[in-house]
């Protein structure tokens, strides 16, 4: 004669310990997509220091260039690189023309921000370079920084603009610079 067996657990109570962890599990999803997005909506820009070249990337809103040239007001930097495609008329003016500050346009195919970093970085390599400033708007900092620290080998430092668009854009162009910068930190690793 065999003994009866202990009891198991009730089968509602399995089911019931089962959802709690599918809802733990989906919090903790959810708290990292989350948090992934801080750098995008809250991003650092590094303080303002003396570099060799100051970069401005394209899709420039009308918060790139001012803050590019307070670092040249400041004497930070003597030199200003549009790189990317053209976003003010004046760029090819201002690239063409002899001032006391140095203006270079660079037009990488395809224009990306991978594209405008290797086009820099070659820029950099051939005139010596070892610290530039790279602007661009602030949703874009995180990427951007992750692109031009693994093309340039140097010091790279990273200020933001504050492009002033309407939140319908920025609800858009919040979530995709989120997968931008998701891919570039899986998938895209490389320069």
């Amino acid at each position: 004669m065999t003994e009866p067996s202990a009891p198991g657990p009730a089968r509602g109570a399995r089911r019931g310990r089962t959802g709690e962890r599918r809802l733990l599990r989906a919090l903790l999803v959810l708290a990292l997509v989350a948090f992934s997005f801080l750098p995008i909506v809250s991003p650092t820009s590094d303080d303002p220091a003396p570099a060799d070249a100051v970069i401005v990337l394209s899709g420039d809103h009308g918060d790139r260039f001012p803050v590019a040239m307070a670092l040249i007001e400041r004497g930070l930097v003597g030199t200003l690189v549009f790189v990317g495609t053209h976003d003010r008329p004046q760029e090819d003016e201002l690239c063409s023309s002899r001032q006391r500050v140095e203006f270079i346009c660079l037009r990488p195919q395809p224009d990306s921000t991978r594209a405008e970093a290797r086009a820099v970085a070659d820029l950099a390599e051939r005139r010596g370079w070892r610290t530039i400033v790279v602007v661009t708007s602030n949703q874009h900092l995180a990427r951007s920084r992750m692109v031009f620290r693994r093309c340039f080998h140097g010091t790279v430092r990273m200020t933001g603009g504050h492009p002033r668009l309407d939140r319908m854009v920025l609800a858009r162009e919040i979530p995709k610079e989120w997968l931008k910068a998701t891919y570039t930190a899986t998938l895209a690793r490389g320069c």
